[in-house]
């Protein structure tokens, strides 16, 4: 028998404080397990004028808000305030308000009650694809609770005003890699000389590179570009961004620039880019492709706070430990990537999970032969912040299992065995209820092998197959010099997806 575990927090939980004083409000923050001062991001706005944020002197842009670094001093006009306290997802958010006179000076303490802690679970938090900022990144690491970033290259970082340059932050690892680069809906990780020599040669060229370079990763930032089929058909994608830049805080985003619009009837509303990265990655797996998922602010990030789109990560734990959902923690930044290229992970802007299918981790594959019945059951351990829509069991993009949190709960936190007979995968997904764009969690695949065969479904390849052929149309509006360049790989990739025609079943 499967139980899944709820661990269902509130939404907010509210605090206020009425100043009698000289405008002046010092706000400390502590973690409420120990009551060590902390590191968070606030977003303080004027109650009356609650969609313009207010400045707070002496502190570190976070996208949307500031960083709190442990204690800081707001002096602002007389007025009443409302304030929202925000640690990654694995903290409950805190709301409140105070009123500023006159003629004063206050202090307000705040404890943050944490949610979770994935890392002591194993699961280690990061952000695969982080654009460069002058304001320190470890710091902004440390108010999210995220321990491992990707950033688009370096940045002096500007000082840090209250805070010496070699004191130490809270919530280790912070382990940063600056050694991504961004081309053309491409994010590509690791140096190369021959890229850097290269530069303003065509995306799939630099696919073509990187496949005589074993440094180099390279994963699809933009999932909507005219080019995916071509990308795709290289066999040197490495990652596939499932939640990106598309998915922001500060504005709905509804289509991104070079990029191929939702095939067939819209899907409507603030999450249908979401759902759409979602379909394609969804055909890709039943067109026979192993490629992980990954997530990140992106390469055009707005004012997402970093870690928003985030990534855990872990490995196999393969002692006798009593908990079914035990993994390992990686312990070095050269683990936690390989982890992530291995797809032993989960992505998340919102509910938390800890996953396993018969007793594996993500990115496991199982192997039978034709004419056994495999029996899996999923298993898992859910917090989640927001309210939620669904909790679903995807068995090759159909669903399997599907139940509100409310009836899951009720049914005693079951979740039916999974009996597989084909070559298959299976992924898990929480999705929640908030409308203006798709905030989810899903893990990674398990894949199912019959006689080490991959699924292959005739109906996904020919969604590329479409998708490619939308593209020659758009490259012969080209110039034809220009487009000359574009044509070998067009034609291999054509050769690519009808071969690959040629393998699948109906």
């Amino acid at each position: 028998m499967n139980r899944i575990r709820l661990a269902i927090s509130t939404l907010l939980l509210s605090t206020s404080c009425v100043c009698a004083v000289e405008g002046t409000l010092t706000v400390t923050v502590t973690e409420e397990s120990n009551g060590q001062e902390t590191i968070t991001r606030m977003e303080l706005v004027r109650a009356s004028k609650p969609d313009k944020a207010m400045p707070v002197r002496k502190t570190v842009p976070a996208g949307i808000g500031v960083v709190l670094d442990r204690r800081v001093e707001v002096a602002l006009p007389a007025s009443a305030y409302q304030f929202r306290l925000i640690r990654g997802p694995e903290y409950r958010i805190i709301t409140g308000n105070f009123t500023l006179d006159k003629t004063s000076l206050d202090e307000h303490d705040v404890a943050l009650p944490r949610m979770i802690n994935m890392l002591e679970h194993g699961w280690t938090s990061g952000d695969c694809c982080v654009p460069t900022s002058p304001f320190s990144l470890p710091l902004r690491m440390a108010s999210e609770d995220l321990h491992v970033a990707a950033a688009l290259g370096h940045q002096q970082p500007k000082p840090i005003a209250g805070r010496k340059s070699d004191e130490p932050l809270q919530g280790e690892p912070h382990w940063i890699r600056e050694d991504v680069s961004h081309l053309g809906g491409l994010a590509v990780y690791g140096s190369s000389e021959a890229l850097e020599a290269n530069e303003g040669s065509l995306p799939v060229q630099m696919l073509v590179q990187a496949a005589r370079e074993d440094q180099l990763r390279v994963a699809v930032e933009n999932p909507f570009a005219w080019a995916l089929p071509v990308w795709l058909a290289s066999g040197q994608v490495d990652g596939y961004f499932l939640l990106g830049d598309w998915l922001r805080l500060d504005r709905k985003v509804t289509r991104l620039p070079d990029s191929r619009g939702i095939e067939g009837l819209s899907l409507g509303g603030g999450t249908a880019l979401g759902r759409w990265a979602e379909r394609i990655y969804w055909n890709l797996l039943n067109a026979g492709l192993r490629i992980p998922p990954m997530a990140g602010s992106g390469d055009n990030a707005g004012k997402n706070p970093i870690g928003y789109n985030r990534m855990y990560v872990a490995m196999p734990n393969l002692s006798d430990e009593d908990d079914p959902l035990a993994v390992t923690r990686v312990t070095s930044p050269e683990q936690w990537w390989d982890a992530a290229w291995k797809g032993q992970s989960l992505i998340t802007n919102g509910p938390l999970m800890r996953p396993k299918l018969a007793g594996k981790m993500p990115g496991h594959v199982f192997n039978a032969s034709r004419g056994e019945v495999l029996q899996l059951q999923p298993e898992l351990a859910l917090s989640v912040r927001d309210p939620v829509e669904y909790l679903e069991v995807i068995l090759n993009g159909q669903v399997f299992y599907s139940a509100r949190l409310d009836e899951f709960a009720r049914a005693g936190g079951r979740i039916p065995l999974l009996e597989i007979k084909e070559s298959s995968w299976v992924t898990i997904r929480v999705v929640t209820l908030v409308e203006d764009h798709f905030r989810a969690a899903s893990t990674a695949p398990w894949y199912i092998d019959f006689d080490y065969q991959p699924r292959i479904k005739r109906t996904a390849v020919e969604f590329f197959q479409r998708w490619l052929s939308d593209y020659e149309q758009k490259l012969k509006q080209m110039p034809p010099q220009q487009m000359q360049a574009h044509v070998p790989f067009v034609r291999s990739a054509r050769n690519f997806w009808s071969e690959r025609l040629s393998r699948s079943d109906p």
